[in-house]
This record gives structure tokens, sequence and C-alpha cells, in this order.
């Protein structure tokens, strides 16, 4: 269920009105209700309605029976033929699309709508310090001797650990943070993700229903940004720092003693370890992971896993000695000389 201190989640729907919201049709009903959308991982989808794509994904759901599945119009047959007794089956023209349809119709964010608020008072420790001109959202948590800088936004229901400091014009939503942190000046924490679909000629965004967790002394730069998860979290470990103007993207997780230099861009659900050391404008692709204390060269477009340990360079990247070779064969070629 996505986070109640940051998303509404609104009445449960039919079979007949999940199909209808997501613009699909009913291959088979049940009267079982959906109350959310969720992943393919998720441990009880019981309540939830998912979405696959292909054989692979339907693989995936094991013994699984979710309250709905929605799925391409190509794989009626293939769908009708699996063991999903009790779960309502919605064919899609595009899958992906009516899941999103569906969970915009089951969920919204506190934040962004400003609607249906709770009345529930910010909890502010008496040590804390909070500018005039900060805004601190209803249930927002705020530990002791937090700081809290000019013009801050602090989201409904966003949690601050104790000593932590926020600097000026920041804004954070959907998230919690860990003890100690320090958020400099402009950043944007628990934005919604890049997450979109193209639907009837345009692109259609999927809701963003996840958060973003940050553990204990987490350091993020000055005008960076953080996306929340589309359906899972985005998380930072333990005394990771991320230097100023670096994106990081949804569903991303970063693990404990990682640095990365600035204008690094990572895309979304990366998988990155422990003590990883990212040089200034690394790009990495989408669901990348990198191993535990590898490092990356500054401007590398990283669009491959790398082994934990192992040092990559060059665009694209590839393992350091094999790229300096190359750049070195590159400019005796360019000087006339074959070897």
């Amino acid at each position: 269920m996505p986070d109640s201190r940051f998303f509404i989640t609104r009445s449960p729907l039919s079979a007949e009105a999940g199909a209808n919201a997501a613009s699909a049709r009913l291959v088979a009903s049940t009267d079982r209700e959906i109350v959310r959308v969720a992943s393919l991982d998720d441990p009880d989808p019981s309540d939830a309605a998912l979405y696959v794509r292909d054989a692979g994904m339907l693989a995936q759901l094991g013994e699984a029976r979710p309250a709905a599945l929605l799925f391409p119009e190509k794989m009626v047959e293939t769908v009708n033929e699996a063991p999903l007794s009790g779960t309502s089956l919605l064919a899609c023209t595009n899958a992906r699309a009516s899941f999103a349809l569906l969970a915009a119709a089951l969920h919204d964010s506190r934040a962004e709508t400003m609607a249906e608020n709770s009345g529930q008072k910010p909890e502010i420790d008496s040590d804390a310090k909070i500018a005039d001109s900060a805004v601190i959202g209803e249930g927002a948590s705020i530990g002791a001797g937090c700081i809290i800088g000019e013009q801050a936004v602090i989201g409904p229901g966003v949690v601050i650990g104790e000593g932590s400091w926020i600097g000026a014009h920041v804004s954070i939503s959907h998230a919690i943070l860990g003890p100690h942190c320090r958020i400099l000046s402009g950043a944007r924490i628990g934005e919604a993700g890049f997450g979109f679909v193209m639907y009837e000629g345009r692109q259609l965004r999927v809701p963003q229903l996840g958060r973003v967790i940050f553990g204990e002394g987490v350091e993020i730069g000055a005008n960076t940004t953080v996306d929340r998860g589309a359906l899972g979290d985005t998380m930072i470990g333990d005394f990771s720092k991320i230097d100023n103007l670096v994106q990081i993207g949804h569903n991303t997780v970063i693990g404990k003693g990682c640095a990365f230099a600035a204008m690094s861009g990572i895309s979304g659900s990366c998988r990155i370890g422990d003590n990883v050391l990212l040089g200034g404008q690394v790009g990495v692709g989408d669901h990348v992971a990198i191993g535990d204390g590898a490092i990356i060269y500054a401007c590398s477009a990283l669009m491959k896993d790398v082994p934990a340990g192992e040092t990559w360079g060059g665009a694209p990247a590839k393992p350091a000695r094999q790229w300096l070779k190359e750049v070195a064969m590159i400019g005796r070629l360019g000087k006339g000389k074959a070897n």
C-alpha cells in the first residue's frame, strides 16, 4: 500500500469499475475488490492490481494471486491457460498505460493535490530551529537538533531525523531522512520520477507512488534532485555523499559510503553497491548494477553492469585498462603511427 503519510488511497474498485478506469476489456471477473496497485515483487498482492507485458513477467507471479491482472490483448490465451483462479483478468491495448490509469484512479499524492488534508499537526522537537519563512506540512516530524533554513518546504508526513541540517529553498516530500543528514540549498527531494508511457498519441504520466529513504549521515548537494520511487522506494545508504547538480532517478538504490561528483546522472532502477565512486558528469543508464567498491571515471557513459571492485571509464564505459589502451592507440593513429 502506498504510504498513507504521503498518499491518498481512494475507495476500492470492483473488477468492472477497475476495467473502466483502466480502459481495459474485462476477460474474467471476480468479486474481489481492487484496493491498490502493486509491483510483481509485492509479497502479498491479494488486494492489488498487477500488470505484465510478456510471458516472462507472467511467470514471475509464481503462486501469487492478485485481485486483478492487466496484460496485453495478445496474451489472452496465455493468461487463460495460467493458474489464476480468483483473479480478475483485464486485457489491455497497452498494459502499462492501463496500469497508470488505474493507479491514478486509486491513489494520489497529498503534497501534489493539497486535498483531503489530515489536519494532523507536525511534530517538531523543542530543540529544532526552523526559519520563520520555512513551511512545515501536516504530519511532518522534525527531530531534535534539526535546522531548517529560509523558505525550505517540508511536505506532509516527511520525517527528518535528529541533527539534520536543511538548507535554504530546499523542498522535501514523500521522504524519510535518517539522523544527521545534510541537504544543501536548492535540493529537491521526493519529486515525481520521470515515468511516462505513450497513450493515444501523448505521453501519459505514470503515478509515482513510492518514497525516498535516506540512511544516517547522507549529504545531498546544492540543486541536486532525488526522485521518489514509482512503486518501490529510492534509497541512499548511510554516509553516502552526493555532490551538487546530480540527478538520481526513481527506484534507484544506493549503498553505504558512496561518493558521486557533480553533474552525474543516475537513471531509474539502478542498483549501486557500497563505497562506489562516480566522477563528475558520469551518466548511468537505467537498470544498471554497480558492484561494491567500483570506481567510474569522470564523463563516462555507463550502460552495462560493473562488477565489484572494478574501475571503468569511457563512453561507452568499459574496464579502465582496456579503455586507456584504446585511447592511447587512437592517439598514436592520430599521429600517423600504426603501433
